[in-house]
């Protein structure tokens, strides 16, 4: 009897709408604070540096600062114990970016955070750099002193339409990238030959390349 008088008052339809607007103040409350740990800002942040529709509007060479800030991101999660590669596939998987592609594309940021961990780009001052996308000073090693640049595996004159694909671009010490240059050797018409089968490189571009590494 309580009930029914309630119920024809409204007081059951507001006491079950403040239920709700409890549960979703609770949610948005939860989804604020995770957004504040340091692995969901990393997951978040190479989410949208890594966002295929985002790197599709970027000029030449747009995305090699980027680079830098993914590796930051990354570091910073493996930092708090979350693996790096869990965040790198989550983000490619979230962005769409799957199968050989996603694969090939995993496999280059991975690559590009050991290489920083190798040539000492995660020192503090380095840090900062990379957050911001620029280029980190080498530490350790025998390119010490130098910068690390962002080299495109194959090269962008040759193949375009990869130029701001993630899994186009290395890092690697300036000296090696300046004499590196436009060179397409047998590493190159390997990867060239996957980029081709995960339907990111076009055939155009591919023969094109094979005709240079034939004349070099």
């Amino acid at each position: 009897m309580l009930y029914q008088i309630l119920k024809t008052f409204g007081v059951i339809r507001l006491l079950n709408l403040l239920k709700l607007k409890k549960a979703v103040s609770i949610v948005v409350l939860l989804g604020t604070l995770t957004s504040c740990w340091p692995p969901a800002q990393s997951l978040i942040a190479v989410i949208s540096l890594t966002d295929p529709a985002k790197l599709a509007t970027l000029e030449k060479r747009g995305a090699n600062p980027r680079v830098n800030k993914v590796v930051y991101w990354l570091n910073a999660s493996d930092e708090w114990h979350v693996p790096s590669k869990y965040v790198t596939y989550t983000a490619l998987f979230i962005n769409g970016t799957h199968g050989d592609h996603g694969k090939l594309t995993a496999e280059m940021i991975l690559h590009n955070l050991k290489t920083a961990r190798d040539l000492g780009l995660l020192t503090e001052k380095n840090q900062k750099k990379l957050k911001n996308g620029k280029a980190a000073t080498i530490t350790r090693g025998p390119y010490e002193g130098e910068t690390v640049e962002i080299d495109h595996v194959i090269p962008v004159s040759i193949a375009p339409e990869i130029g701001n694909d993630f899994a186009n671009l290395e890092m690697l010490p300036s000296s090696l990238n300046r004499s590196k240059s436009d060179q397409v050797g047998e590493r190159q018409l390997t990867y060239a030959k996957k980029l081709l089968d995960a339907g990111v490189l076009n055939e155009d571009s591919y023969q094109k390349l094979r005709y240079k590494a034939s004349r070099q």
